[in-house]
């Protein structure tokens, strides 16, 4: 029971720091934050966060594979539903936004500050990105084999959806005139007159 509740605090206090972190990296850049600022944010001493992170590079790399995981558990939950091939691709395209639009502290940084990993790093989140495009590209040209959708070649397809979805973060204002669902459902009905037959 006292492991538990020790792993339970651990837990909370990873998901405190990189939560901050995420916010901090996001609105001043990589570079401009110390492990100070981190610690500082929420209270605490360098040594708390030293004591989960060896350094700001491992806090950078969770944040990296946290935000990936959301999208490819996204992804992989759709695809398990088993759905018309035009409504799996709606709704991926749909949940791919409201996550780009609901982290969007974590998105920022998982499309910009990818040149601050390290480069073994670097490859491995590049590979995973293709491997999650690939996954899409692989709805869409089923949808071109089932007659659904224009046949234009998938990766220049999913590049544009993919493409119009990842800036939402740029723009989105939690408290405009639109929610983030609304965004998504508009989105995903001016991109659905375009690839639909």
């Amino acid at each position: 029971m006292r492991d538990q509740l020790k792993q339970k605090k651990q837990a909370y206090v990873q998901d405190e720091i990189l939560s901050s972190a995420a916010t901090l990296f996001a609105d001043k850049g990589f570079r401009a934050i110390t492990i100070n600022d981190v610690a500082a944010s929420l209270g605490y001493t360098k040594s708390v966060v030293y004591y989960y992170f060896k350094n700001k590079n491992e806090i950078l790399w969770q944040i990296f594979n946290r935000m990936h995981q959301c999208y490819e558990d996204t992804i992989v939950g759709i695809l398990q539903e088993d759905l018309p091939t035009d409504e799996t691709l709606k709704k991926i395209l749909c949940q791919h936004a409201l996550n780009v639009m609901q982290r969007k502290d974590w998105t920022a940084i998982y499309f910009r500050d990818e040149s601050e990993l390290e480069e073994a790093q670097r490859l491995l989140i590049r590979k995973r990105k293709r491997e999650y495009d690939k996954m899409i590209e692989g709805v869409y040209q089923r949808g071109v084999d089932e007659g659904f959708f224009k046949p234009v070649p998938t990766h220049i397809a999913v590049s544009g959806f993919m493409g119009m979805c990842n800036w939402l973060h740029t723009w989105f204002d939690e408290n405009g005139k639109m929610t983030a669902e609304q965004i998504a459902e508009t989105y995903v009905d001016m991109m659905a007159g375009g690839y639909r037959k």
